[in-house]
């Protein structure tokens, strides 16, 4: 099992640019434009690129594998507390059976470890 632990945000929104336009897409196209473009996987929340790019790499080394993941997210705070618990204090974070990477260059070796052992 592979858990990954990384940290969405919300994207910035100013207020008063929705005041004074409407929010239809014919009226505002690059914000549509902008809305297709973020890469997110948490309904409207961004990751940060490091977090983004070891998520991505979690799940193509885990789709070859077969490997269960757990991703979570510690804007949440019930995600945050298993962080807490688990002795997690950064991210991106990848926990691979028990064992906890915090560095990408490590998470990365961890990552080709696994991908390069045959499938039993």
């Amino acid at each position: 099992m592979i858990e990954v632990f990384v940290h969405s945000f919300a994207p910035y929104e100013d207020v008063d640019f929705y005041r004074e336009m409407s929010q239809h897409v014919i009226c505002a196209p690059e914000l549509a434009r902008w809305a297709t473009e973020a890469q997110s996987k948490f309904k409207g929340r961004l990751l940060p690129e490091k977090d983004y790019t070891v998520l991505e790499q979690v799940l193509q080394v885990a789709n070859e594998t077969n490997e269960k993941v757990l991703v979570f997210d510690i804007s949440r705070i019930t995600d945050k507390l298993k962080a807490i618990k688990r002795g997690v204090n950064k991210t991106p974070t990848v926990v691979i059976n028990g064992k906890k990477y915090e560095r990408i260059e490590e998470i990365q070796r961890a990552l080709q470890s696994i991908s390069s052992k045959p499938n039993l």
